[in-house]
């Protein structure tokens, strides 16, 4: 038999099987938990988390019908990680404390109660509520997020992602590179740098490496004709996408060192708001991964090889690739 279609795994368009249906309940899910929570008027923590009877409520997902075993299977089979589940079951209310006298400002009791809940979900992982929902199955004792890609603006990064540091060397991937498009690359060029488009940051992978994608490259992995190559052996990569053709290589010291910020989220993406360049601190949108942060930069979908490294260009993509638009890349 050959090989089963893209589209039959769960990963395509059209067609009205599970798969489809199962990618139809992830999208939704991304774009209510990434973008749409405010307007939607979805009650969200600045963690990013909202509960999963509140999510099932939605418009959107209430006319497909969407159930509750249908959102553990998003979780649990999500490619890339995509969201991350809490298991927060009702639990008896403590006895009230003896009040004793305040010896200083005490913290609201929202603040309060944000602190208690946010103790409690660190103490519950995905896994943890994975196999909980296996004997409970009330929505209501759950919280879900995304774990990256979100565009609202209340989401905040420090209580969502890991903050990379030099005075952390060990946690510091060695690879960091953002995938993109022949169409971009000129425009990232003309801008000073990677931009965030929208999103609250700009996504990297931590691979591949430069040697695998050269050598790769040289043996005609990745350089066949056209876009015969575009899913050849390309294994799935948080924080980028499959059919990427330029790969931008961040250094990622030399980027700290100049105050750029970079944050690991919880399913592995490598992501940066960006730093104003000087003069335009106050500058809505000018914020940038600075080009004097790139190491490499390689095209790889028609097999060019490097075609930047270290401030100088070395090959110019030539001028057909670049009107040709993005494509629309499947996820």
């Amino acid at each position: 038999m050959g090989k089963t279609p893209h589209h039959q795994k769960g990963e395509g368009r059209g067609g009205g099987g599970p798969a489809n249906r199962a990618v139809a309940v992830s999208k939704a899910l991304s774009f209510l938990l990434r973008h749409a929570a405010e307007r939607e008027g979805l009650k969200m923590d600045r963690h990013g988390y909202a509960n999963v009877a509140d999510v099932l409520a939605w418009r959107k997902l209430k006319s497909l019908k969407v159930t509750f075993p249908e959102i553990i299977a998003a979780v649990e089979t999500s490619d890339k990680k995509r969201f991350a589940l809490r298991y927060l079951p009702a639990t008896p209310q403590p006895p009230t404390p003896t009040p004793t006298p305040a010896t200083t400002e005490p913290a609201s009791s929202a603040e309060t109660d944000a602190d208690e809940a946010e103790d409690t979900r660190n103490a519950n992982t995905t896994a943890t509520a994975l196999a909980a929902s296996t004997s409970d199955q009330d929505a209501a004792h759950y919280l879900i997020r995304a774990t990256q890609g979100h565009s609202i603006k209340s989401v905040a990064a420090e209580s969502l992602l890991e903050r990379l540091s030099l005075e952390k060397p060990g946690s510091l991937p060695e690879t960091v590179v953002h995938g993109t498009y022949h169409s971009v690359w000129p425009q990232i060029l003309a801008s000073g740098g990677v931009k965030c488009m929208g999103r609250n940051h700009a996504h990297f992978a931590t691979g591949p490496s430069v040697e695998s994608v050269l050598d790769a490259l040289s043996t005609a992995t990745w350089a066949k004709k056209g876009e015969e190559a575009e899913e050849a052996g390309q294994p799935v990569i948080s924080g980028m996408r499959h059919d990427a053709q330029v790969l931008v290589y961040i250094d990622l010291r030399k980027a700290l060192q100049a105050g750029c910020p970079f944050w690991k989220s919880e399913n592995g993406v490598i992501l940066s708001e960006g730093m104003s360049p000087a003069g335009k601190a106050d500058e809505p949108g000018a914020k940038v991964i600075p080009v004097d942060c790139f190491d490499v930069v390689i095209e790889r979908q028609k097999g060019l090889g490097k075609i930047w490294e270290r401030g100088q260009t070395i090959q110019t993509l030539p001028a057909e690739w670049t009107r040709r638009g993005n494509p629309k890349g499947r996820r």
